[in-house]
C-alpha cells in the first residue's frame, strides 16, 4: 500500500501506513502483552478507532520505526485491521523532541501497572 498523505507540514506528516510496514525499536521497554486491558483496548478500537495515534518515525528501508503505540498496533492487527493513520514524526526539529517526551508521558500514564524494571529500562 502507498502512503496516503494527509496532512504535511514541515515538522509533521499524516499518513496511512500498513501495520506491516510498522517495526518496533530495539529494546523496547515495556511488554506487549494479551491481557485482559488489552481485550479493553481491542474493544475501545472497534467502537472508536485508535483515538491517540501510534507515533512512528521513517527508517532507511522504507518501514517506520514505532516510537509510542507498540500496543495500539497490536490490537488493532488482533481485530483485523490492516492499516492505520499516524503521524510520522520527523528526527530532527520540534515535532520529534515533542513526541518523544509526550510518546513516553503517556506511555506511563496509560500503563498504570508497570513494575519499577519497566521504569528503569
Amino acid at each position: 500500500m502507498e502512503e496516503k498523505k494527509e496532512l504535511q507540514n514541515q515538522d509533521e506528516r499524516v499518513v496511512e501506513i500498513e501495520l506491516e510496514r510498522l517495526r518496533g525499536f530495539v529494546n523496547h521497554p515495556f511488554k506487549v502483552q494479551a491481557d485482559s486491558q488489552m481485550i479493553e483496548l481491542q474493544e475501545s478500537i472497534k467502537k472508536y478507532g485508535i483515538l491517540n495515534p501510534l507515533i512512528v518515525r521513517p527508517r532507511q528501508d522504507g518501514t517506520y520505526e514505532i516510537i509510542s503505540g507498540h500496543r495500539r498496533k497490536f490490537a488493532a492487527e488482533k481485530i483485523g485491521n490492516r492499516s492505520v493513520i499516524i503521524p510520522i514524526a520527523e528526527e530532527t526539529g520540534k515535532c520529534y523532541s515533542y513526541h518523544r517526551q509526550w510518546s513516553f508521558l503517556s506511555s506511563v500514564v496509560s500503563c498504570g501497572n508497570l513494575t519499577i524494571t519497566d521504569y528503569g529500562k
